[in-house]
């Protein structure tokens, strides 16, 4: 039975760090875009106009290298053997590969790197269709994209389905682009990252993030506590380190459990501290007009 089960990468051998495949359409893609966005950077300094702050370059980049570790590193290499490191390719590509990829901000980066005639133009051609405009803004409405990014996450962990990314290399794949894509829009009102001027609201945010955590937290409680292999796919195969299949179980929905659960957390305390200081703000403001009209 063992023998006959499909090796989608190829198997790990070595140090678990030496573990790394090339993987064509996906080195294309990470390459391409980092080739774009530093000609938007030279384009930038080249007509003398002002950089972005270092941080959204390095924010960008970092997350390239974590869609390079999830896609073809070890991450990559371990999931046909372990759960754990499917759970982690996923956790990475939703919580750190979206984000920090939109902190980057290459859309408005590509656009302020284009001259203005050619801008608009693109904007004209992109944008006119009234349609057009109406679906991005229900696509990215708050509901939409919570709805969208947690169907994602419950779908994907039923069993069946899971099984069949597992057995499947185009099932796999668009199991990371499902994950992958509903990750950007989830993290796109909440970041804002072309700016629209009109960022999702700190509470707004939270109340997303909140559901998202609930949703993750739970299936990782229930992968945790099951006293059974919930995938038989990991029953099936040859661990590595020693590791039995439900130990291995164990272990990923506590990542997904605990380890998700915190990332998630750290996001909400980060968007209350936002909140707490636009309410001061808004409150310095009041201050500021009734002195005025007092005056």
């Amino acid at each position: 039975m063992v023998s006959l089960l499909p090796l989608l990468h190829g198997g790990a051998t070595g140090p678990f760090w030496a573990a790394w495949s090339w993987n064509p359409p996906v080195l294309v893609a990470l390459l391409g875009a980092a080739l774009v966005y530093s000609a938007a950077l030279r384009s930038l300094i080249l007509r003398g106009r002002p950089r972005p702050p270092l941080w959204q370059a390095a924010s960008f980049y970092a997350g390239l290298a974590s869609a390079a570790l999830a896609l073809m590193g070890p991450l990559d290499l371990y999931n046909d053997e372990l759960l754990t490191m499917h759970m982690l390719q996923h956790l990475v590509l939703i919580q750190i590969t979206a984000p920090l990829i939109l902190l980057g901000r290459p859309v408005q980066l590509v656009l302020r790197g284009l001259p203005a005639e050619r801008v608009g133009a693109v904007l004209r051609v992109v944008l006119r269709p009234p349609w057009v405009r109406a679906g991005l803004t229900v696509l990215t409405a708050p509901l939409t994209v919570t709805m969208l990014a947690n169907a994602s996450i419950v779908f994907w962990h039923f069993p069946r389905f899971y099984e069949a990314a597992l057995y499947s290399t185009a099932v796999h794949d668009l199991e990371h682009l499902s994950f992958f894509g509903t990750a950007l829009l989830f993290w796109w009102p909440i970041i804002d990252p072309v700016p629209r001027h009109h960022k999702l609201p700190a509470l707004w945010a939270i109340a997303a993030v909140f559901a998202t955590m609930v949703v993750s937290m739970s299936i990782g409680a229930i992968i945790t506590l099951a006293d059974r292999v919930i995938y038989p796919f990991y029953a099936s195969v040859s661990m590595p380190w020693g590791m039995t299949a439900l130990t291995d179980q164990q272990v990923a929905g506590l990542i997904m459990w605990v380890g998700g659960g915190f990332a998630y957390m750290g996001v909400i305390l980060t968007l209350l501290v936002r909140w707490l200081r636009e309410e001061e703000h808004r409150q310095a403001t009041l201050v500021e007009r009734h002195a005025r009209h007092a005056l």
